[in-house]
């Protein structure tokens, strides 16, 4: 017998036993061993949800999953042969299409998981490959509101960049000085320093200046400091 097999073969065992536990109890009017079982069975209802919650993460992902191979997939002259097992796509615009078909239906069905939250940063993508920002600005509204800080901050990333797209300096700068504040694993301080002292160096050279010179001081071993060098000797 395989583990998962033992595992959920101990589940139904120890769900039954309790069950008869509890129907011992009810039936005897046991107040004190009443009490300790129904705390079991909450538990246990807890453990379940726990248990729900990871079997629908995994769902989620294996279907992001599909929808990645969509959105990463090449983009070929019209008529090029695919290769197996590969899609491939004639344009940017119907790879987006394409992938949002998936994208959408991971997020309806498991919009409550992380990889249903991550379905609508991309859908975001999407919706801007298809050059439509006002939607790309909401599902990248929609995930910097979300519960996972990582997530979050990707999205507000994305957002920052699309207002800049959109002429819209001040909010943009203002979500990379939060980012500056609360880096975070996706979002490091020296990835939103780097931004925001690329949108500084066409109107306020001297604030990016101050902020490549920042990234480099503070990463000179690695190569988001050379990068900031680089963009520092090219500073006019």
């Amino acid at each position: 017998m395989r583990s998962s097999e033992r595992h959920h073969l101990k589940e139904d065992q120890f769900a039954a036993a309790t069950m008869d536990k509890l129907s011992w109890a009810v039936e005897h009017r046991n107040p004190m061993l009443l009490g300790g079982t129904i705390l079991i069975v909450v538990l246990l209802l807890l453990i379940g949800g726990f248990y729900y919650q990871q079997s629908r993460e995994q769902k989620a992902s294996a279907l992001l999953g599909e929808a990645l191979q969509q959105y990463s997939a090449p983009i070929v002259p019209a008529g090029t042969p695919a290769p197996p097992g590969q899609p491939v796509f004639s344009s940017v615009t119907d790879r987006a299409k394409a992938a949002s078909n998936k994208l959408i239906e991971v997020s309806e069905k498991y919009g409550r998981t992380d990889s249903g939250t991550l379905s609508n940063y991309f859908l975001g993508l999407c919706a801007q490959d298809m050059s439509d920002n006002g939607k790309a600005e909401e599902y990248f509204r929609k995930v910097s509101d979300s519960g996972n800080k990582d997530l979050a901050a990707l999205a507000k990333n994305a957002l920052a960049s699309l207002y800049h797209d959109t002429n819209r300096d001040q909010l943009a700068i203002d979500i990379y000085k939060q980012l500056i504040e609360k880096p975070t694993n996706t979002v490091p301080k020296a990835s939103a320093q780097i931004s925001l002292a690329d949108l500084y160096s066409a109107k306020d050279p001297s604030q990016a200046r101050k902020l490549y010179e920042e990234v480099q001081k503070d990463n000179s071993d690695n190569p988001i400091g050379q990068l900031a060098s680089t963009k520092l000797q090219a500073l006019k």
